[in-house]
């Protein structure tokens, strides 16, 4: 589907399947792209001299959302899939990583840097309020449960790399990993039908 010269990385599936987008530095700098599944009608959305990268589709295909340092360092924003400006969505921290919207598109998890603690955040798109919602300081790729109530994520405790789970408002939590292996990069496959 992508294969140009330069860096062809982090890629994501349109909720229809039929787009990817993906981050490409084919022109130099790290730019996210659309191209269709078979390879075909590649379209470059972002234009910045900065990072953009970790691009996410919102589950009715209407925004993009990803990472860039436009603003400095690592923020959150947000675009019009069809193309558009982009505007920011995170403000609090000045690390903030990793977005993934919620399955109803109502809240976006991130990994946000404070206080030098990589947590889970959450955030209410409507309200903007924002919520710490692991107890972890290594966390990382927050990962919505299909019925969006649970988010899998990675961590690190006692220097190895774990799989832990919390839910969506942040009341509970749970380790998951057995005593064996380092887990990094966790994602939440869909209900089989």
């Amino acid at each position: 589907m992508a294969n140009y010269p330069g860096s062809n990385s982090a890629p994501a599936f349109s909720p229809d399947g039929r787009t990817l987008a993906v981050v490409l530095t084919r022109d130099g700098n790290s730019e996210i792209y659309l191209v269709g599944i078979d390879g075909a009608n590649l379209r470059r959305l972002t234009r910045d001299p900065a990072i953009d990268t970790e691009p996410v589709f919102s589950p009715d295909s209407t925004w993009i959302y990803f990472t860039s340092d436009r603003s400095g360092g690592p923020q959150i924003y947000r675009m019009p899939a069809a193309g558009g400006d982009a505007q920011r969505i995170t403000f609090r921290g000045d690390y903030n990583i990793s977005p993934r919207i919620s399955p109803d598109g109502k809240t976006l998890a991130y990994v946000s840097r404070r206080s030098d603690l990589f947590q889970v955040e959450a955030l209410d798109l409507a309200s903007a309020q924002e919520l710490t919602i692991t107890d972890t300081v290594k966390d990382e790729s927050p990962s919505f449960a299909p019925n969006g109530r649970l988010i899998l994520y990675a961590t690190e405790v006692g220097g190895r790399g774990i799989l832990a789970l919390a839910s969506a408002d942040g009341r509970a939590r749970a380790r998951l990993s057995g005593p064996s292996g380092d887990v990094r990069e966790p994602a939440w496959g869909p209900f089989s039908r």
